[in-house]
């Protein structure tokens, strides 16, 4: 029967996938191990997969379901019964309605070209925010903390800001922002400030209450107008499940898209996509009244244990934090070994951990990028055991042969590396800081086309 046949094909299909519930991967999944927890989201998914979110006049469970989701953010957020918030299908949606909200409330007082302050440290999704609607951005350094610097941010500010972005925590490094001293400068500016907390929003308070400092960030600090949060990350639910919240109601309505001149229907956004499944709704909704807080504080535990095994076992065997160690995140480096070598070999015992260039001006070294989930409590010995095994055999790369035929303008030579296996992926990023960036764009946007051929 063709069905058996697709089912099969797509048993094939996903061989070429790593497998995200092991527990081996530290990057985009979020794996608890707890297979109840999945099957909930799974049962929402499918059932509520069809029914569409652009008319919730029809599929009212969506405002239900949105509801019940933005209701469990606000609180996570301390936020007051003003705040009001938008369900997103990313962060990415998310920080493109805090910039869309920031820009369009510019422009209603001012004229211009209106731009975004962040440090270097902030998700890249902001520049690709404000390249597709028209904004400039002013990136600021980092301090010895590997935070935004207070001081390059006030000499920054001009009559052009319309919005200070910040983050808890930043991606590479895992830290978070001065956010508390940062609004005090924009609430005197007058100039809105999102806090991009997609990666920190359903963590940072649970490891709070579990006695971790945590530095304020959320509605608790005058100055903060807008958050953006990822149900999908650190709430576990089906991917497609994001939320940004907004300090005033004001503010939501500058990121709303609505149009009534079309003489087909009322075309009301409150997102950018306009079609979009009930489902990932759905499963953030069940996932969230599965958990509660008392079973994120549970995973909460998982990925603080987790962390501290790891970290721990890394500084025995010769890393070092790049930052202070604020959430979940881990970026480790060491003068004596080559992580490159490491990171390949890693891979080769099955771990996926990325491969963080180094940034000179700031006395930055290369460095390994690790996201620590509840899964990740179960294997964090055999992690560090492999770890270990791997540095006193590393894999044999010739790094400067690959160098080399950048520099020349091989490019050819280094795509068919990396198709072929020869090259690991972890490669880019030193691939990339050793050419101009115009030519490492067109590279990477090589790589991909001949990756799709």
């Amino acid at each position: 029967m063709i069905i058996d046949d697709i089912k099969k094909d797509l048993e094939e299909i996903e061989k070429l996938d790593i497998d995200p519930h092991t527990g081996r991967l530290f990057a985009y999944v979020y794996e608890t191990g707890e297979e109840e927890l999945k099957e909930v989201a799974r049962e929402a998914l499918l059932r509520f997969s069809e029914k569409n979110i652009l008319d919730f006049t029809v599929f009212k469970s969506a405002i239900h379901f949105e509801k019940e989701v933005i209701n469990f953010g606000k609180k996570l957020m301390h936020a007051d019964e003003n705040v009001v918030g938008s369900f997103t299908f990313g962060g990415t949606e998310s920080i493109f309605l805090a910039v869309k909200a920031a820009r369009d409330y510019y422009k209603s007082r001012k004229t211009g070209t209106p731009e975004i302050i962040a440090p270097i440290t902030i998700h890249p999704s902001f520049y690709k925010a404000a390249h597709y609607m028209g904004l400039n951005v002013k990136r600021i350094p980092i301090d010895d903390k590997k935070k935004a610097n207070l001081e390059a941010l006030k000499e920054a500010l001009s009559d052009k800001t319309a919005l200070i972005a910040l983050s808890a925590p930043n991606w590479p490094y895992g830290t978070i922002d001065p956010i508390k001293d940062a609004a005090e400068i924009a609430l005197d500016k007058k100039i809105p400030l999102h806090v991009d907390a997609c990666l920190g929003g359903f963590i940072l308070p649970f490891f709070e209450k579990l006695g971790e400092k945590v530095l304020p960030f959320d509605f608790k600090v005058d100055g903060v107008t807008s958050i953006s949060l990822d149900a999908h990350k650190y709430g576990y639910t089906a991917k497609g499940a994001s939320m940004v919240l907004f300090r005033t109601a004001e503010m939501k309505k500058h990121s709303m898209y609505v149009d009534l001149s079309s003489p087909g229907y009322v075309f009301v956004n409150q997102a950018v996509l306009s079609s979009r499944s009930v489902g990932p709704l759905a499963a953030a909704y069940a996932v969230i009244r599965y958990l509660g807080e008392d079973g994120y504080l549970k995973l909460a535990r998982k990925v603080l244990t987790a962390r501290n095994k790891i970290y721990d076992g890394l500084r025995k065997l010769g890393f070092e934090s790049v930052a202070p160690v604020e959430s979940s995140v881990l970026s480790m480096f060491s003068d004596d070994i080559d992580l490159l070598a490491f990171v390949g070999g890693m891979r080769e015992k099955g771990w996926h951990l990325h491969l963080q260039k180094g940034l000179k001006e700031f006395d930055i070294p290369n460095n390994i990028h690790l996201t620590i989930s509840p899964i990740h409590e179960s294997v964090a010995e055999e992690f560090i055991r492999d770890a270990a095994e791997v540095l006193k055999h590393p894999p044999a790369i010739d790094t400067k042969a690959v160098f080399e035929s950048i520099q020349k303008g091989n490019f050819q030579k280094v795509l068919e590396d990396l198709n072929a296996g020869r090259l690991d992926s972890s490669i880019i990023p030193l691939l990339l800081e050793a050419i101009p960036e115009e030519i490492a764009t067109e590279l990477v946007k090589e790589i991909v086309i001949q990756w799709y051929r």
